[in-house]
C-alpha cells in the first residue's frame, strides 16, 4: 500500500504553472507576438494587393515566406546548437522589428513596392527560421518536464485567444488610423518581445567554441537525422503531425467552394466556421492535461484522425439539408467546434510528447527538422489540390480526402504503430 501511495503522481494545476517566472515572461512575449502577428497578417494582405493589384503576387509572397521554413530552418538549428538561445530569440525579434517598420516607413514615404516588401519578407522568414529551434532548445531550461503538459496547452490557448482578439481588431486599427498603423503595431510587438526575453535569467551552459565551419552544420544536421530514425516514438509523432497538417489543406484553401457549390449558403458561414473551430481549437487546449490523464495516447489518436476525416464526408451530407437551414448551420458549427477540439487536442499531444522524448542536446535540431517537414506538407498538399481542382469538384474533392484521411488512420492507429507511443 505504501508503495502505491508513492508511486502516486503530483498534482499539477495551471496555477503552479503560472508561479514559473521565466515561463510567464515567455509566454507573454509570445502573446504580444501573436498579436502583432495577427494583425499584420490582415494588414500585409490588403498592403500587398494594393501595391502589386496582382493576385499572382500575393500567392508569390505567401508562398516566398515559407521557403526559409522549409529549406533553412533545418540548417539553423543545427547552427545554433552550443549558441546563447536568449541572445538569438533577442536578435531575431529585433531583426523582425526593424523589417517591419522598414515597410511601413516605406509606406508612409511612398516608395514602397513590390520587391521591397518580397525582400522584407525573405528577411523576416529567415529570422523566424532561427528563433523558432532557439525557443524550442530554450524550454527546458524554462519549464520542467513535469510541467509540459499544462504549459504547452496553456500557452496554445492563450495564443489562440489572442490571434483571435488581434484578427477582430486588425479591421478596426485599419480603418481608423490606416494600413502602415496597423504594421507599426506588429513592429512594436516585436520589439516589446525582444525586451521581454532580455529580462528573463536563465542559466545557458557555456558551450566549447567551435570552428564556425558549414561541414560541421551539415554533420550536426546529419546527426539530428539519425537521432528522429533511431527513435521510432518521434518518427510516428513526425509522421502525425505531416498527417494533420496535409488533412487540413483542402478545407483550409476550400472553404470558399464549400461554402458555394456544397453548402450553397452565404459568406456568413466563413465567420460561423472559423469562430466555431477556433473555439473549439481553444477548448481542446485547455482541457488537454485533464483528458489526457483520461484517454491513452493512442484513444486521441485514434479518435482524432478518424473524426477529422469523417468531418469531410459530414460537410458533404451537410449540402443535402441545405434547404433546412437551422439544420445546416447546427451540423456544420457543431462539426467544426468538434474538429477544433480534436485538432488541438492532437496537435497538444504532439508537441508535449515531442518535447518530452527529445533530449535537451537534440531539441533545437531536431525541433527544426520537424517544423520544416510538417510546413512542407501544406504546399506539397496545395499543389495537388490545385491540380485536381481543375478536373474535379469540391465535393469530390471532400470525399477523397475524407476516404484517405480514414485509410492513413488505419496505419495510423494499428496496436503495432501505436505501441511506439
Amino acid at each position: 500500500m505504501s508503495e502505491i501511495i508513492g508511486e502516486k503522481e503530483e498534482k499539477i494545476g495551471y496555477r503552479d504553472i503560472l508561479k514559473q517566472k521565466n515561463y510567464r515572461k515567455n509566454m507573454l512575449a509570445a502573446l504580444i507576438n501573436r498579436f502583432g502577428d495577427s494583425v499584420d497578417s490582415i494588414a500585409l494582405t490588403w498592403l500587398v494587393y494594393q501595391v502589386t493589384q496582382s493576385a499572382a503576387w500575393s500567392a508569390i509572397i505567401f508562398g516566398v515566406n515559407r521557403i526559409p521554413t522549409i529549406f533553412l530552418q533545418p540548417i539553423a538549428g543545427a547552427m545554433i546548437e552550443g549558441k546563447n538561445k536568449k541572445r538569438i530569440m533577442i536578435l531575431t525579434d529585433l531583426i523582425r522589428g526593424l523589417c517591419v517598420a522598414c515597410i511601413a516607413t516605406a509606406m508612409i514615404m511612398g516608395f514602397v513596392n513590390r520587391y521591397l516588401i518580397l525582400a522584407m519578407t525573405v528577411l523576416i522568414s529567415s529570422a523566424e527560421a532561427f528563433r523558432g529551434p532557439a525557443a524550442t532548445a530554450l524550454l527546458p531550461k524554462i519549464l520542467d518536464k513535469k510541467y509540459y503538459d499544462h504549459g504547452l496547452a496553456l500557452n496554445s490557448s492563450l495564443c489562440s485567444i489572442m490571434e483571435l482578439v488581434g484578427l477582430g481588431l486588425a479591421s478596426m486599427i485599419i480603418a481608423q488610423f490606416g494600413i502602415s498603423t496597423a504594421i507599426y503595431t506588429d513592429a512594436i510587438t516585436f520589439f516589446l518581445s525582444a525586451l521581454i526575453i532580455a529580462t528573463m535569467r536563465i542559466q545557458e551552459e557555456p558551450q566549447e567554441k567551435r570552428k564556425v565551419e558549414f561541414s560541421s552544420y551539415i554533420n550536426d544536421l546529419k546527426e539530428g537525422f539519425g537521432y528522429v530514425k533511431q527513435k521510432k516514438a518521434i518518427m510516428y509523432y513526425v509522421v502525425l503531425a505531416v498527417f494533420l497538417n496535409a488533412i487540413l489543406v483542402p478545407f483550409n484553401s476550400l472553404q470558399a467552394p464549400l461554402i458555394s457549390e456544397i453548402l450553397k449558403t452565404s459568406e456568413y458561414m466563413l465567420s460561423v466556421l472559423g469562430i466555431t473551430l477556433s473555439l473549439g481549437m481553444i477548448c481542446g487546449s485547455i482541457t488537454y492535461p485533464m483528458l489526457s490523464q483520461k484517454l491513452s495516447k493512442r484513444a486521441i489518436v485514434c479518435l482524432g484522425g478518424y473524426s477529422i476525416a469523417i468531418y469531410y464526408i459530414i460537410l458533404v451530407l451537410a449540402g443535402y439539408v441545405n434547404e433546412w437551414v437551422v439544420g445546416m448551420y447546427a451540423i456544420t458549427s457543431l462539426g467544426s467546434f468538434l474538429m477544433g477540439v480534436l485538432v488541438s487536442l492532437m496537435l497538444t499531444l504532439v508537441n508535449v510528447e515531442f518535447m518530452k522524448k527529445v533530449e535537451e542536446s537534440y531539441l533545437a535540431r531536431v525541433g527544426a527538422l520537424f517544423n520544416s517537414v510538417c510546413v512542407a506538407a501544406i504546399p506539397i498538399v496545395s499543389f495537388f489540390i490545385t491540380v485536381l481542382a481543375k478536373f474535379l469538384s469540391t465535393k469530390v474533392l471532400f470525399i477523397i480526402t475524407g476516404g484517405a484521411g480514414i485509410l492513413v488512420c488505419i496505419f495510423l492507429c494499428t496496436k503495432k504503430k501505436t505501441n511506439q507511443l
